[in-house]
């Protein structure tokens, strides 16, 4: 079982969750938002999957972290925090969590 968190819930991301969930080798464990409105929401709401996945999103980096999930699965557009979405990703992968990305970063 690969332990999974999805990193953004937008066009791509909503897609990308259900693509997780849809796979019987993976295991949805974190969800990251950047928008605070969407802190503690279902991961199932939030791809619009109509049902809950009993997985709640979060703002924090060192929560994902705490997780220490295999991969990391990075669909947020990063065009308005360029920088922030570097470092980001510059801890997970410090932290020796494999990174997939949609985006430029």
């Amino acid at each position: 079982m690969i332990r999974v968190v999805a990193w953004g819930t937008g066009n791509v991301g909503r897609h990308a969750i259900a693509g997780i969930d849809a796979r019987p080798d993976l295991e949805l464990v974190g969800v990251w938002v950047s928008n605070p409105d969407k802190v503690g929401k279902d991961a199932g709401e939030l791809a619009r999957l109509g049902k809950d996945l009993g997985v709640p999103a979060t703002g924090s980096v060192e929560d994902v972290l705490a997780l220490a999930p295999d991969c990391v699965v990075n669909t947020a557009m990063a065009d308005d925090r360029l920088f922030d979405a570097l470092a980001d990703l510059e801890k997970l992968l410090a932290a020796g969590i494999n990174v997939v990305s949609s985006g430029p970063v």
